[in-house]
């Protein structure tokens, strides 16, 4: 944190409890980063794509890299090096794909995918804040714009409604809440459809969204067992494909009001204002997923109404389709080195890699594998627990 306001975060994050930048933020202090890298020697290329690796005897010697600028049919570039670090975020399907190609030990891993529920930010800040809730201003007044962090459990036969029970445990749950914020495009495919949030610093928008995700695992990717490791990956993209058809194409996001999901019907063919720019389309969300994922939604909404009143809502939107909140499959490394158990000189790191939910998480995996590496490299002799601390091993992911 105090390397974000070093290179021109707000100080306020230092002592915040839900420190905040902003994707505008973000830009000037991403300048700021490359420059002082390549200060330092670091060469940073952009417009490059990875296409394959050097493999020779077993180990990682480099990367061909394929550049845009250049005209079509143009040669690739082979770039050698000591050792490769794999930092691609969870969307690199691409670079998935050339991973097994090189028999490199990837295995699926658990995510949660759900969908986008946006509300008027003025409704979040009463259901918060009651009578104080006149006190927000847009974000310029004393109190902060309100959110919300919620979790429920589903399916252990002790929520009891007319909806027939889910046939197993899941955790339902909010994710990447954005006061004042905006729905926005994250899809890396015209026919698959996939949204996220963001907030600008000031988080002036006149509406709140957050994800509202059900845990999937394995046993829910059996259908796409004959994609291997990649069952998961398959899993989203069958998502992303239906959403973007109830879209209709153009990336038109298919929308639902929550009202409407609750009941499994579509009764208005008018649906509220919506923050995502690129336009909604009222679908039949509730038809979209198999129903132990769209059953789990809807008790959860039931169960946040009940914490949060008036949360179910004719102006309460929800957005289709949400699947990518963490990556599903994890590259195998050893403990202690962070090298690939199956290829020498690869280190696959961060939320891509399977080892982090975020970008703070994802960094610090960074800074471990960064001295870790420097170590096997003989460019640095110390003990890296004794500046960071010790990493400690969970199922799935590493908690530091």
């Amino acid at each position: 944190m105090k390397t974000f306001v070093h290179f021109g975060g707000p100080p306020n994050i230092l002592i915040d409890g839900r420190p905040h930048l902003g994707t505008d933020k973000l830009v000037p202090l991403l300048r700021n980063f490359r420059h002082h890298l390549r200060e330092l020697g670091v060469a940073i290329r952009f417009n490059t794509r990875v296409d394959d690796f050097i493999v020779e005897g077993g180990q990682v010697k480099g990367v061909v890299v394929s550049d845009s600028n250049l005209q079509p049919g143009s040669v690739d570039q082979k770039l050698s090096f000591d050792a490769v670090v794999l930092a691609v975020g969870h969307s690199a399907r691409d670079t998935y794909s050339m991973l097994l190609r090189h028999n490199v030990d990837v295995t699926p891993k658990n995510f949660s995918v759900g969908l986008r529920i946006e509300h008027p930010q003025e409704l979040i800040n009463n259901i918060q804040y009651s009578e104080l809730a006149a006190e927000v201003q847009k974000g310029r007044g004393r109190i902060p714009v309100a959110d919300y962090k919620v979790v429920k459990s589903i399916g252990e036969g002790d929520v009891k409604n007319d909806i027939e029970q889910v046939d197993q445990n899941r955790s339902c749950y909010s994710f990447c809440m954005c006061p004042g914020g905006q729905v926005v495009l994250t899809s890396t495919n015209p026919l698959e459809l996939c949204v996220n949030g963001m907030s600008f610093s000031r988080r002036a928008s006149k509406w709140a969204n957050s994800a509202l995700v059900v845990t999937v695992s394995s046993h829910d990717f059996e259908p796409f067992q004959s994609h291997g490791s990649l069952a998961g990956v398959e899993f989203q993209r069958e998502y992303e494909r239906r959403a973007a058809m109830m879209g209709g194409g153009n990336f038109v996001v298919p929308a639902q009001c929550v009202t409407d999901f609750i009941s499994n019907k579509l009764s208005v063919t008018t649906l509220p204002p919506s923050s995502y720019r690129l336009g909604v389309r009222p679908s039949k969300l509730h038809e979209l997923f198999p129903p132990y994922i769209t059953e789990a939604l809807q008790q959860s909404i039931m169960m946040i109404d009940k914490e949060m009143p008036g949360f179910i809502s004719s102006e309460a939107l929800l957005h289709g389709v949400e699947t990518r909140t963490s990556s599903p499959l994890q590259i195998s490394r050893h403990r202690e080195t962070y090298e690939s158990t199956s290829l020498q000189g690869l280190y696959p790191i961060g939320e891509g890699a399977g080892y982090a939910g975020g970008i703070v998480s994802a960094a610090v995996d960074g800074m471990y594998c960064g001295f870790a590496l420097a170590k096997q490299l003989s460019l640095f002799a110390g003990d890296i627990e004794a500046i960071f601390g010790k990493a400690q091993k969970q199922t799935g992911s590493v908690k530091y």
